[in-house]
């Protein structure tokens, strides 16, 4: 029944939602800015609804797969890895040929699911810094970090905690240094 789980976080993760909502509008994601089919990239170049509305979709599909686990509940460390899944079906969508996003917006919602509080507590200073600085990258290291310090102070489990962390590091990379190793993705 775990491995279930893993496929709905695949499969749920794998929903192309930027790519959904700029063919809505008429535009090829692919062909437009950064080429990345993410909430950052429409939201720059299609504009703040529909980009509003791929950051709320990516964040659903990495909640909702490890909440339906919880709700089954199995143990935490399996929710944890259906949230992966949902991220990794980001990172490669069966829908859209591999060719998906970096999953920050996917690993915001695995967090939100694991650790409601903390990741509440983490929202309103990571959201002041995006609309100063505009720039996911650092808002979503600067969240996290929050995240971190929130989880401290109210004695949430601290591996639990460092595994959601290490997530938009895994994003990052994967989106950063990926493409300059010559692989696709």
């Amino acid at each position: 029944m775990n491995l279930l789980f893993l496929a709905l976080g695949y499969i749920l993760g794998s929903l192309p939602i930027a790519y959904l909502v700029a063919k809505a509008r008429g535009v090829d994601v692919f062909s437009t800015g950064t080429r990345n089919p993410g909430a950052a990239n429409v939201f720059r170049k299609i504009g703040r609804g529909p980009g509003v509305a791929v950051l709320l979709g990516d964040v659903l599909k990495g909640a909702a797969p490890v909440a339906a686990a919880q709700i089954a509940d199995v143990p935490t460390w399996w929710a944890f890895a259906a949230g992966l899944a949902a991220l990794a079906g980001h990172w490669y969508p069966l829908f859209l040929r591999f060719r998906g996003g970096a999953g920050l917006a996917t690993a915001i919602g695995v967090g939100y699911a694991l650790m409601p509080l903390p990741a509440l507590l983490a929202t309103p200073p990571a959201l002041a810094w995006l609309a100063w600085r505009r720039d996911t990258g650092t808002t979503a290291a600067l969240g996290f970090t929050v995240l971190f310090l929130a989880v401290l102070l109210l004695k949430e489990p601290l591996p639990l905690a460092l595994a959601i962390c290490a997530l938009p590091g895994l994003a990052l990379a994967r989106e950063r240094l990926l493409p300059k190793l010559g692989a696709k993705g």
